[in-house]
């Protein structure tokens, strides 16, 4: 009987697997909404976007890194990092909405659906080249 009233006991005090998800998205969107807020601040000319002095000057306040640490984001290489962000919205500043879902995608380690997600993007546009190519030669032919 003891170990009964022990095991339900048990089983009642473990918060349920929705309860810590719903915890999870909530520090997440805390996060997002606090590193939102740094690159508002960070807007100097209230365009929406962050330009590289911008985005320079948020890098490399070593309050900004402290908390983006804390995050679990580790800017090492701002310039890299925006030139990237840059390529992919087509633009010589980055829109903030992008840069913090960028950022927050970011967090911890590399997930493996990330892995695949890559290698798949990059193994479609191998094969675009190599048809391109193809074309290219055969009308030269």
């Amino acid at each position: 009987m003891t170990g009964v009233f022990v095991e339900s006991a048990m089983k009642h005090a473990q918060p349920d697997h929705n309860t810590l998800a719903l915890e999870q998205r909530r520090c997440e969107m805390s996060e997002a909404a606090a590193l939102r807020s740094i690159l508002n601040r960070a807007d100097l000319d209230g365009t929406g976007t962050i330009n590289w002095e911008e985005f320079r000057r948020v890098a490399s306040d070593h309050r900004v890194s402290s908390v983006l640490e804390v995050m679990g984001l580790d800017i090492k290489d701002a310039s890299l990092l925006h030139d990237m962000l840059c390529k992919v919205g087509g633009s010589s500043e980055v829109n903030l909405d992008f840069l913090v879902d960028a950022l927050m995608r970011m967090k911890g380690p590399a997930m493996g659906i990330d892995l695949q997600a890559l290698i798949c993007k990059n193994d479609l546009l191998l094969e675009r080249v190599e048809n391109l190519s193809q074309r290219m030669d055969e009308a030269t032919i």
